[in-house]
C-alpha cells in the first residue's frame, strides 16, 4: 500500500500561514479552521510547521512572553518531514514513529498536496488487516470445507 492509496481515502486539506505571522495568529488560525498544524510559508515555499504540539513547547520555553511577541519564525518547527504519494504508507508510519511526530505533509509536483495525520494511516492499516483477517478466515473456512468433503 503506498501513501496515494491512504490521500484517495483522506485528503485533508492544506492550512497554511506567512511566517511572517505570530504564534497567536496561527493558534487563532488554528482554532477558528480546526485544525491541529498549519504548513508555515514564505511565499509559495513551505519553511515549517506549527502544531498543537509547538504550542505547548514555546508555552514551556518561554514562560512571560507572549503568543503575540512571539514571531512564528521561532515558534514553528523547521524540519519539515514530508512523504511522497509513491513512498510505502508503511515507511511513511515508520517514518513519523521514528521522529514523533503526528502530522505529515506529503509533497507532490514539488508542492504540499495534502497533510497526512498518524491516525489516518494508523486507520488504514488497520483496514487493511482486517480485511487480510477476513480473507484468511474465508480460506481456512474453506479448506475445512473441502477436508469433510
Amino acid at each position: 500500500m503506498r501513501v496515494q492509496d491512504v490521500i484517495q481515502q483522506k485528503r485533508r486539506v492544506v492550512h497554511t500561514i506567512p511566517a511572517q505571522q505570530t504564534a497567536e495568529d496561527a493558534i487563532v488560525q488554528m482554532t477558528e479552521q480546526k485544525a491541529s498544524a498549519l504548513i508555515v510559508v514564505e511565499g509559495d515555499k513551505p519553511v515549517g510547521i506549527f502544531t498543537e504540539r509547538d504550542v505547548l513547547r514555546c508555552h514551556v520555553a518561554w514562560r512571560h512572553r507572549l503568543f503575540r511577541e512571539m514571531p512564528l519564525s521561532e515558534a514553528m518547527t523547521g524540519n519539515l518531514i514530508v512523504a511522497r504519494p509513491d513512498d510505502l504508507a508503511s515507511s511513511a508510519m515508520a517514518m513519523m514513529i521514528k521522529a514523533d511526530i503526528r502530522h505529515l505533509p506529503v509533497v507532490e509536483d514539488r508542492r504540499i498536496a495534502c497533510m497526512l495525520t498518524i491516525s489516518d494511516l494508523v486507520k488504514h492499516h488497520v483496514g487493511e488487516l482486517t480485511a487480510e483477517l477476513h480473507y484468511l478466515q474465508e480460506y481456512i473456512t474453506d479448506l475445512q470445507d473441502a477436508a469433510q468433503d
